[in-house]
C-alpha cells in the first residue's frame, strides 16, 4: 500500500512540475481568477481582443508603489491597453491602494487578488516585486520584466505594442 500511495505521489509530482513548466513557456497569459475590490470576480477569459500588460505586485512594496505612481503620470503609455494588476494580499490590504493612486476611476486598469492560489506566481515563477508580462494584440507575450527596472524601458516597451 505504502509503494502505490508513493508511486501515486510521485506521478503527481510530476505532472505539476511538467505543468508549471509547460505553461509559462506557452507565451499566453497566464489563467487567472481575480477578486476585484468590488466583490467581482474577473477573469483572463474576460480580457477583450487586444494588448495587455499584467503587473504583478504586492501593496506594501515600494517599487511597486512608485511603479504605479509612474504609470498613473504617464498614463497615455497605457491608455489603449488593458492593465491587469494582479496580488495575493487580503482585500484589506488592497482596497487602500487602489484607492490611494485612484485607479478605480480608469476603466482600463482591473486590479484584484488571486488569494492564497499563487496560480499567477507560480505560472510566471515569479521571484520579486513588481513582476511585468506585456502581450501584444494577439495575446503572445512580448516581454518580461521583474523587480526594480529602470520604468522609461518599461514604458518603451508598452508603447511599442
Amino acid at each position: 500500500m505504502n509503494r502505490k500511495l508513493a508511486i501515486l505521489f510521485l506521478m503527481l509530482a510530476a505532472s505539476i512540475t511538467s505543468y508549471s513548466q509547460s505553461a509559462a513557456g506557452t507565451g499566453k497569459i497566464a489563467p487567472f481568477q481575480i477578486r476585484l475590490t468590488n466583490g467581482q470576480q474577473f477573469t483572463s477569459s474576460q480580457l477583450a481582443a487586444g494588448p495587455v500588460v499584467l503587473i504583478y505586485f504586492s501593496p506594501d512594496c515600494d517599487h511597486c508603489q512608485d511603479f504605479t505612481k509612474d504609470m498613473i503620470k504617464n498614463y497615455n503609455v497605457i491608455a489603449n491597453k488593458q492593465v491587469v494588476m494582479v496580488t495575493f494580499q487580503a482585500m484589506d490590504m488592497l482596497k487602500p491602494f487602489v484607492t490611494q493612486y485612484r485607479l478605480g476611476s480608469y476603466p482600463n486598469i482591473k486590479v484584484g487578488t488571486e488569494g492564497t492560489s499563487y496560480l499567477v506566481q507560480r505560472y510566471y515563477q515569479i521571484r520579486s516585486f513588481p513582476y511585468i508580462a506585456i502581450y501584444d494584440k494577439k495575446g503572445n507575450l512580448v516581454k518580461t520584466f521583474e523587480g526594480e527596472q529602470p520604468h522609461a524601458e518599461i514604458f518603451k516597451a508598452i508603447k511599442q505594442i
